[in-house]
């Protein structure tokens, strides 16, 4: 089948996707969440910026920091680190599980059409669903930010302790903005990695509850002993502390080394993923 056979039949898994009204909770609960981070800031945001910035002397009120792009930094985090992993385990866990348990999936492959090309046109489906969504987040925690807090000249971008010992970095708005965009695309990226696992597994279980919840669990475990203090030496290998790589983007200057290293380290989850995923679907009795 041609390359725009491909695209045609990845359209086709975008409108069932967008047809399904259960996928359209995360964007709920995404707006649940700016909601509750705009009123946590609203009413004491000019206390948290003394509370972190009041040792240092700047000569200038902390709170002049707190404007819209500081809320979608925020909001970044929890969003792409709790709420899109259960997204994106959902929606990859539902894909090949979710259609044997309809009985569609004998349907589909009685008409002659390869195993391993629908596990490729569902994964970039996902992919480009997931994307549209990221972006959808990063707009509209800048746009509820800007429209509450407004925009400030100066950028002070609040860091964590793997960011090279730095507390935070003071930067201009169009650099804040770059990081900003290219946190984004970095969170979509990175989220198909757990996508992939959740293929995996959909590939094994026949009902979607098993793929979705194993993919979940298996991501809540890895985040949980991110933050063991004896887990050196698995650390720098645990997908939830590669998907949380995007901290490089607000460094004055790109770590290149890190930056690919964080890369590369998805690529192969991602790719090893998806050809167990082809191997296991391909040999799968399917009844």
């Amino acid at each position: 089948m041609s390359t725009s056979g491909f695209w045609r039949e990845v359209g086709y898994e975008l409108s069932k996707l967008k047809s399904q009204k259960k996928n359209f909770v995360a964007a709920g609960g995404h707006l649940l969440l700016l909601l509750l981070c705009l009123f946590g800031l609203w009413s004491r945001g000019s206390s948290f910026m003394s509370r972190n910035l009041g040792r240092f002397d700047y000569g200038v009120d902390p709170s002049m920091f707190l404007d819209g792009l500081f809320f979608a930094r925020a909001a970044l985090l929890p969003t792409f680190l709790v709420l899109m992993p259960i997204f994106v385990c959902t929606l990859a866990g539902e894909s090949l599980a979710g259609e044997y348990q309809d009985g569609t999936l004998k349907l589909y492959l009685a008409r002659g059409r390869s195993r391993t090309r629908l596990v490729l046109i569902k994964f970039t489906a996902i992919y480009l669903f997931t994307l549209l969504f990221s972006v959808y987040f990063g707009i509209l925690g800048l746009a509820v930010g800007t429209g509450v807090f407004g925009w400030s000249d100066s950028q002070l971008v609040l860091m964590n302790s793997r960011a090279l010992g730095s507390d935070f970095v003071l930067m201009t708005p169009w650099a804040a903005m770059k990081g900003y965009i290219s946190s984004v695309f970095y969170f979509s990226l990175s989220g198909m990695a757990l996508g992939g696992v959740a293929m995996f597994l959909s590939s094994i279980f026949n009902r979607m509850t098993g793929a979705t919840v194993g993919a979940i669990t298996f991501y809540f475990v890895c985040y949980i002993v991110d933050g063991l203090p004896f887990a050196d030496a698995v650390r720098p290998y645990l997908l939830s502390r590669t998907m949380d790589g995007a901290f490089v983007f607000w460094l004055p200057e790109l770590p290149w080394g890190q930056f690919t290293a964080n890369m590369l380290l998805l690529a192969a989850y991602t790719t090893v993923s998806l050809l167990l995923a082809i191997c296991i679907f391909g040999n799968k009795d399917i009844r």
